[in-house]
């Protein structure tokens, strides 16, 4: 983080605010036509606009349609189709329109589209050998679309469970909030507070003593969320777990305005009206990313962090950042939803004189012992510019240090800083001798592991912030290799690459890659690996574990069965599971009766759907279908499918 600023001294509370990120200027105004809601299935909201989701803000509104598929989706205004879009990921089969004022809509998630746009989408994959993907602009076409017209219906592709994703976008194609039209939902209910969370903003920043990201429930005191008095000390973030809701549902929705005053001052204030999607993904630095990553809660910063350029915010001169003067200070945290229902937290902050806690730990601190096995390094507290330590922690490891002012005393822990140094070198037990180098979003960087047996590089802008990454290499055999890039604690914004010295033993690289092990999930994911005469390469945009490892396996394809979609169309359905490498499902093929069709595959479902338009069951069907993993195993399986016809 930018140390001029975590460092000032003490800020000035009587500033007044200015906007440090405007919002894009632009001639469009939501107001100026008049939108229909797109589908019947419901009024309600499964999702509201500006919410967190794994790696981006989210764009739109989600309608509820009850967990079923197949409710007819209209337009939303007249317009044109610019293009339409299938895939298994993402927003799966999309619609999207262009309005006379060059703005768009966009439907999500679809079961089918209407019968023209169908047959455009099935002509288009059967010319280009039966693929299930396709995107197609259709402009040039101009195939007009009025109000109301169906264009087609509701499903779960790309993501689950059934909904409807409805977005707008700007001529510029920025999304913003359909709530700013004439569109609403019925929603008297304010929003709910949870829990706080109190971010350390420098090495020598403290709260309740520690240097770790404090969180504290809140307690409901009549009208008011209160968060009781917690003590402080150094530059400081806030950060709120809040949510809304609406009538007559039990969605949990973002809120839309949020408000920071302290000593009757207002120091921060968003609102989430719109956004680039070049920006979507600085929801890892909007929220606590900590505790995005730990806990999945979405604690919204009540400060901007280096690197966020988002246009929600208005802030005074430390964007937000608390350095206090010592004494006790009132905090005042408020909520609001699109429909001004409003709820307050009130925080006092207790803000302790400025201590000097530098410390040079003895040698009996800083001695090895090789017999004690401490937590993986991403168990550890890590910040841009520092780490904490328990000391237990801190006594087994060997740290390499040019200053004493890198080392800062809490209550329990030591803070190492890591900004003195290019990079700082530990010891550690179970993983041995790495070095953790400082990179600059600015610059390109290369790390490398102690043992010079490997390299990763780094492109300019992979992170948001300066931070600091290591790695570490084990080889165990020829070919299998452990990769740590470490600390797993930040989130990447962009690919980087890493290069493994070839043991000359390996010949064979036949199904060989390397995976990462997701922790939230806990398996292992295929990374995409080349091989050649000097390293084996892979490019990623996770850090933490990576093994290579050889997929003989091939999937396990099982149970066909026959279904009537709500669109009417019928389709088949077969299970197609790959423990390892994943599916490959762009190599798939399925015939039945000898008829091929498109094998549609469902990543969350674990299936593959046949798909075809005349298709229609017989009493008795010869299904054949090849299946690819991502390792290049191929399994082939032949069924015999009875149906009866009932009526």
């Amino acid at each position: 983080m930018n140390t001029r600023i975590l460092f000032t001294a003490i800020i000035f509370l009587g500033i007044g605010i200015a906007t440090t990120t405007a919002q894009e200027s632009t001639n469009f105004d939501p107001t100026a036509a008049t939108y229909l809601w797109p589908t019947k299935a419901s009024s309600h909201l499964s999702s509201t606009f500006g919410e967190t989701r794994s790696a981006h803000f989210h764009a739109a509104l989600d309608i509820k349609t009850w967990g079923r598929r197949g409710y007819e989706v209209y337009a939303t205004r007249n317009g044109t189709v610019d293009r339409i879009a299938i895939g298994p990921r993402g927003y799966g089969k999309v619609v999207y329109l262009k309005h006379d004022d060059g703005s768009y809509s966009v439907y999500a998630h679809l079961l089918s589209f209407n019968n023209q746009l169908q047959q455009l989408a099935d002509s288009t994959r059967f010319a280009n050998g039966y693929q299930f993907e396709m995107k197609k602009f259709l402009n040039w076409k101009k195939i007009e679309v009025n109000q109301g017209d169906l264009i087609g219906y509701s499903g779960a592709s790309g993501i689950g469970p059934p909904h409807l994703h409805f977005e707008l976008r700007t001529p510029n194609h920025r999304p913003f909030n359909p709530l700013l039209t004439n569109l609403s939902v019925t929603d008297n209910i304010p929003p709910q507070i949870r829990d706080i969370s109190i971010e350390p903003l420098s090495p020598q920043s403290s709260i309740e003593g520690e240097n770790n990201i404090y969180t504290k429930r809140a307690q409901l005191n009549g009208d008011t969320y209160d968060f009781g008095t917690v003590t402080v000390d150094g530059p400081i973030g806030l950060g709120i777990n809040t949510f809304d809701q609406a009538n007559r549902v039990h969605n949990s929705y973002a809120v839309y305005k949020l408000k920071l005053i302290v000593d009757e001052n207002k120091l921060f204030s968003s609102k989430v009206d719109s956004f680039s999607y070049h920006e979507t993904d600085q929801m890892f630095i909007d929220r606590v990313y900590p505790l995005l990553q730990k806990k999945n809660k979405g604690y919204q910063r009540l400060y901007i962090a280096d690197g966020n350029t988002l246009p929600f915010y208005e802030t005074d001169s430390q964007k937000g950042i608390l350095n206090l003067p010592p004494g006790e200070h009132k905090i005042t945290i408020e909520t609001e939803d699109f429909y001004g229902n409003s709820s307050t937290a009130q925080l006092t902050l207790q803000v302790q004189k400025k201590q000097n806690k530098a410390t040079q730990p003895s040698y009996d601190q800083k001695r090895v012992t090789p017999t004690k096995i401490v937590h993986s390094p991403n168990d550890w507290n890590w910040f841009s510019n520092w780490v904490t330590l328990s000391q237990d922690q801190f006594q087994h490891i060997t740290v390499g240090i040019t200053e004493q002012k890198s080392l800062i005393a809490h209550n329990s822990g030591m803070a190492l800083d890591l900004r003195h140094s290019k990079q700082t070198f530990m010891n550690i037990p179970g993983v041995g001798p790495i070095s953790f180098y400082r990179l600059v979003p600015e610059k390109q960087t290369f790390i490398s592991s102690s043992h010079q047996d490997g390299f990763a590089r780094f492109p300019q802008h992979t992170f948001y912030d300066t931070v600091s990454v290591g790695m570490s290499i084990e080889n165990h055999t020829a070919d299998s290799v452990s990769v740590r890039i470490l600390p797993n604690a930040y989130p990447i914004k962009d690919e980087y690459s890493f290069y493994i010295n070839r043991d000359s033993a390996l010949s064979d690289t036949t199904k060989l890659s390397f995976y990462h092990w997701d922790e939230e999930d806990n398996e292992w994911e295929w990374v995409p690996t080349s091989f050649s005469e000097k390293f084996i390469i892979s490019k990623t945009e996770s850090l933490g574990t990576f093994v290579l490892q050889r997929d003989s396996t091939p999937p396990k394809v099982e149970n066909p069965r026959v279904r009537q979609r709500p669109d009417g169309k019928w389709v088949i359905l077969i299970n197609a599971i790959d423990d390892l490498s994943g599916i490959d499902h762009n190599n798939a093929t399925i015939t039945v009766n000898n008829v091929r069709g498109i094998a549609e595959f469902e990543p969350e479902s674990d299936r593959f759907v046949y798909y075809h338009p005349t298709f229609s069951p017989t009493d008795s069907m010869k299904i054949d279908i090849s299946v690819w993993d991502k390792a290049g195993n191929k399994s082939v399986q032949r069924f015999q499918l009875k149906h009866s016809s009932r009526k």
